[in-house]
C-alpha cells in the first residue's frame, strides 16, 4: 500500500449530467414545440442562450471530470498531493502545520472541504464528489500521516 489516489466518483457525475442534459432537452422542447408557448417570442429568444449557457456549464464542470483520470488527492508516506482544478500542490507530511476537514456553505447545502496548510502556501480541495467518503480519507490520511 505504497500509494493511494482518490478520483472523482463518474456515477454521481454522470447522473448529474444525465439530469442536467434533460432539464435543457426539456425547456427547449417546451419553449419550441409546445402549443401553450409557441407564440411567447421572449421565451425563445431567453431559451436559447440559456440553454448554450447551461452546456458551456456541463461541459466544463461535470463532462470533463468524467473524462479526465487524474486523482484529485494522491497519498504516500512521504507526501499528500491536493489537485483540483488542473493545479496540483504537493506537501510532504513534515511541512503541514495545519490540515483539518471542515464544512463549507455551497448555496442551500453544505459540502465537505479538505484544508492543508504549511507556512508558505494553503490548498483546498471539495471532497463532496471524491468516490471515498470524509470519514475515509480522514482515516486514510491518520494512517499515511503516522
Amino acid at each position: 500500500m505504497e500509494k493511494i489516489e482518490i478520483k472523482y466518483n463518474k456515477k454521481r457525475l454522470v447522473l448529474g449530467i444525465i439530469i442536467m442534459m434533460s432539464l435543457v432537452i426539456g425547456v427547449t422542447y417546451m419553449a419550441f414545440f409546445t402549443k401553450t408557448f409557441a407564440t411567447n417570442y421572449i421565451l425563445k429568444i431567453v431559451t436559447v442562450p440559456l440553454s448554450l449557457f447551461m452546456l458551456y456549464g456541463i461541459y466544463t464542470q461535470l463532462f470533463r471530470k468524467v473524462l479526465d483520470n487524474n486523482s484529485v488527492i494522491t497519498l504516500t508516506k512521504t507526501h499528500i498531493e491536493i489537485n483540483e482544478d488542473g493545479n496540483p500542490l504537493t506537501f510532504s507530511w513534515s511541512e503541514i502545520k495545519d490540515l483539518r476537514f471542515e464544512k463549507e456553505q455551497s448555496g442551500k447545502s453544505e459540502v465537505d472541504i479538505l484544508l492543508i496548510g504549511s507556512d508558505t502556501r494553503s490548498g483546498k480541495v471539495n471532497l463532496s464528489a471524491l468516490e471515498k467518503s470524509v470519514d475515509d480519507i480522514r482515516s486514510l490520511i491518520k494512517s499515511y500521516r503516522g
